[in-house]
């Protein structure tokens, strides 16, 4: 294949063995080995590619397009048997900062991305808890949101204009126009103008049943999102692009709208027991309108304990000695009164500290007269430990248990935060039935919950927990108004259940946007659509 390909495009090509193997996983639970890595030099390349699939797509059903940015996604997304399209070496130049917004390539680390922003008072709230790894095209084809979601809301509410190399082999840009401007496009004869039209005229057939599907939870990545893109106003396709997962065209450029920072912020730091008060709880913070509302549970806190000098590493700190002092209160917890059920952590931002003093001192007087545990994280450093244990969990789950994998498939249900209560003793229920080892963490404020299991998943034993774990509390997520993905997205491991979350009417709406923009899947076939759980389950990994 390499001949061929050198023939179509200037930047690198690899396909030797270590380097296929590298590209088989992300931060899934699967490994998918592909035929060749390309680091497209810039856009020519990409139009190239996407052209030499075309032509061969007939005679090579195979071939198709995989775009991959830090490879930190959860579900599987950037994995392919065919040809990954590795952005962070060539597509990784911030092109503009200006006022309230930025202008970034696919390939940008977020990390080096809010340096440039904050260095210029702006920054992009709607960052992952793999905020130090994770890219920019990762965070806008997932619909990325992260502990700010709660008040800022996901990526989708940031993106102002994209730029896409569709199935023509040609650059667009996409944003959002007016009804007017979309009277225009439709009368177009071209390529652009026929998207716009099929996929009005396919919104417009079925806007009742769209109305009606939409999940009742504030944050949603599974399927297409169908429910944004046109209000009888404004047509906006960048909606649909947002989340897709690189399965309608592959992304270049973004433009992002930021917001300013608050310059003050404080932490009430709460430990549960059980989870009778967790309703009463939420009932008491959320109308005071916190800027996080996060958990972690026991089994995470237990993790911090065990590796905590992983988590001194993470802190960055100079005093190894002063920081592990940090941890004396949990240790000490954990001796007397044992660790608590549930620890969450509500943050507020303010323009002023005299405005955080108050609600955090009013929330923490609400709590002890409620008998409720809680204590101020007094310093940043003291809140900042706190967060390295809700945000890196997941990354020690990975580097520090041995012999066994990280094993995230039911690690993205959402419900309605006032439910939780009802909700996760019963999943608490399947989960232990199941005798999995887990931690939980998530957004307590939006009712979005990550569940990493732990598993040996050389075991035939063990995976063959995996389909009935995941029938059983997608069900039950479903039964609650849920969605089974709030944040991490569909990929190979819930795209097939996508008919069960929506029925069949509704992903027959998918799969007609897929076939508008990609009739030929060119681009990450097995995602979203046409997706098998047979498929998935074969290409677990075993190491």
């Amino acid at each position: 294949m390499t001949d061929e390909l050198r023939k179509v495009v200037q930047g690198e090509i690899l396909e030797d063995e270590k380097s296929r193997i590298h590209y088989s996983r992300d931060a899934s639970l699967f490994e998918v080995k592909p035929k060749a890595i390309i680091f497209p030099k810039d856009v020519e390349d990409l139009k190239s590619l996407v052209s030499y699939v075309s032509r061969e797509k007939k005679d090579h059903p195979e071939l198709a397009l995989t775009a991959r940015s830090a490879g930190t996604d959860m579900t599987g997304g950037p994995l392919s048997e065919s040809m990954v399209l590795d952005f962070t070496k060539h597509f990784n130049h911030i092109k503009e900062v200006g006022d309230g917004y930025a202008i970034s390539e696919s390939g940008v680390f977020y990390r080096d991305f809010e340096k440039e922003t904050l260095a210029r008072g702006w920054f992009l709230p709607s960052y992952p808890a793999s905020r130090e790894i994770c890219a920019i095209g990762g965070m806008v084809n997932n619909n990325s949101g992260g502990e700010k979601s709660l008040i800022y809301g996901k990526t989708q509410n940031y993106v102002e204009e994209l730029k896409m190399v569709l199935r023509d082999g040609n650059e667009h840009t996409i944003k959002k126009i007016s009804k007017v401007e979309l009277n225009q496009k439709r009368r177009q004869e071209d390529f652009e103008s026929g998207i716009y039209r099929q996929i009005h005229d396919l919104l417009e057939k079925n806007q009742e049943v769209i109305k009606n599907s939409r999940p009742r939870v504030s944050k949603n990545s599974s399927g297409y999102n169908i429910w944004d893109v046109w209000d009888g106003e404004h047509f906006d396709l960048t909606k649909l692009f947002v989340g897709a997962q690189g399965t309608l065209g592959i992304m270049t450029e973004v433009k992002l709208r930021l917001v300013r920072p608050k310059s003050n912020s404080g932490m009430l730091v709460v430990f549960l027991k059980d989870l009778l008060k967790l309703d009463q709880i939420v009932n008491v913070v959320m109308p005071l309108k916190p800027s996080s509302f996060e958990a972690f549970d026991n089994h995470t806190l237990k993790l911090a304990l065990r590796f905590f000098r992983g988590f001194i590493k993470l802190l960055g700190a100079g005093n190894a000695i002063n920081l592990a002092w940090q941890f004396l209160p949990e240790f000490f917890m954990l001796l007397t009164t044992g660790l608590p059920k549930l620890v969450l952590l509500v943050e507020f931002e303010g323009d002023s500290a005299d405005e955080v003093v108050q609600k955090v001192s009013g929330l923490k007087k609400t709590l002890d007269k409620m008998k409720i545990k809680s204590r101020l994280a007094t310093t940043a450093q003291e809140a900042k430990k706190y967060w390295a244990i809700r945000r890196e969990s997941f990354n020690l789950l990975r580097q520090k248990i041995k012999g066994k994998q990280t094993a995230p498939f039911v690690d993205d249900l959402i419900v309605q935060p006032d439910q939780l209560d009802e909700f996760l003793p019963k999943l608490y229920e399947i989960l232990d039935r199941y005798q999995m080892l887990y931690t939980i963490a998530g957004h307590i404020g939006d009712g979005n919950l990550h569940i990493i299991p732990l598993m040996v998943l050389a075991d035939e034993k063990e995976r063959a927990k995996i389909a009935p774990v995941m029938d059983e509390v997608y069900k039950l997520t479903l039964s609650f108004g849920g969605s089974i993905t709030a944040e991490h997205n569909d990929g190979l491991i819930r795209s097939p259940y996508l008919s069960m979350m929506y029925g069949e009417e509704v992903y027959k709406i998918f799969e007609s946007i897929k076939n508008i923009f990609d009739p030929d899947r060119i681009f990450n076939p097995g995602k979203k659509v046409g997706a098998s759980l047979e498929y998935a389950l074969a290409h677990l990994k075993k190491s």
